[in-house]
This record gives C-alpha cells, sequence and structure tokens, in this order.
C-alpha cells in the first residue's frame, strides 16, 4: 500500500481535477469567430476608379486602398458577366508589383493573377484537379494563356506549359 506523502496527494489531486474538467472540455462550444461590422456598399464611381487605376497607376492604388480598404476585393461590372476587380485588372496588363501588393494586402488570388505571376505550381495544381482550368478566362473573357503571356519573362514557363497542354488563346471582347 503506497503511502500518501505531499507528492502523491499532489500528483493524485492533479489526475481527478483533469478527469473532472475533461467532459466540460469535450463538450464546450468552440469561440466563435469574430463578427465584423457590414459597412454601406461602396460607390460605384469609386470602385470604377480603382479598378481603373489598378490597370496603370500603382501608387494612386496604393493610396486608394490606405484610404478606404473595401476597395481590396470590390469589384466593377462591366457589363452581363463581366466583372473585374484590382487584382484581375493589374494581371490581364502584366503589372506584378501591383498583383503582388494587392495579394499581400488579402485580394482573392486567380488561376489567371497566378499565370501572370509566373507560379507554375499553382496553375498546375488548378488545371491537375479541374482540367477544363486551362482554358480559364479572366476580365474581358481575356484567356490564361494571354494573361501568362503579360507575365513577361517569368511567365515564361507557364506560357510554354499552357501552349504544351492545348490551351486555348481566345481575344478578349470589346
Amino acid at each position: 500500500m503506497a503511502l500518501l506523502n505531499r507528492k502523491n496527494f499532489i500528483v493524485s489531486l492533479t489526475g481527478i481535477s483533469a478527469l473532472i474538467a475533461l467532459p466540460q472540455l469535450l463538450v464546450s462550444q468552440p469561440t466563435p469567430p469574430p463578427k465584423y461590422a457590414k459597412g454601406e456598399p461602396l460607390e460605384k464611381e469609386l470602385v470604377k476608379q480603382f479598378v481603373g487605376a489598378a490597370h496603370k497607376d500603382f501608387e494612386k492604388v496604393k493610396a486608394m486602398l490606405a484610404e478606404t480598404p473595401d476597395l481590396l476585393n470590390s469589384v466593377n461590372n462591366l457589363g452581363g458577366w463581366d466583372w473585374e476587380d484590382a487584382l484581375g485588372a493589374a494581371g490581364h496588363v502584366g503589372l506584378r508589383d501591383t498583383a503582388l501588393f494587392l495579394l499581400q494586402q488579402g485580394a482573392r488570388p486567380t488561376i489567371c493573377v497566378a499565370a501572370m505571376l509566373g507560379e507554375i505550381d499553382v496553375v498546375k495544381s488548378y488545371i491537375t484537379a479541374f482540367p477544363a482550368m486551362r482554358d480559364a478566362v479572366g476580365p474581358h473573357k481575356i484567356s490564361l494563356l494571354r494573361h501568362a503571356k503579360a507575365g513577361g519573362q517569368p511567365a515564361k514557363p507557364v506560357v510554354e506549359y499552357l501552349e504544351l497542354i492545348g490551351a486555348k488563346e481566345y481575344p478578349a471582347f470589346s
């Protein structure tokens, strides 16, 4: 029979405490995610200016985003299904610095922008999982292959891969 000394007493209490707390831990609810206040919709003209700036003016993109962070994933409807966000705009005109900045801020990535940036592993992963993505289009129906070509030298491996697998190069509509 073990003697009840101070050490054995503390070890016993610790074990008993854990057994008492365990059921409570198992049935406790996880902490809900924080709730974010939903603001008013952004003005269409402001979104249009932001997306327009992403085609050509990196400094204006940074300034506008600093002033209105909700612009990051805002989209401009150019008619029908043609929705364009700032990242998509930077992607199809090949503005690497703008695209990387927007991604670092939390913009939603797309296969088209990954192609422009030369992210061959990302592009291959998409196409392996979803083969029809080889013919994906971005804003203005600009093809995945044209996005890759807009990326210049860093995207050359993506261009070669897309050409190898027979990706189509659709012309953009006007």
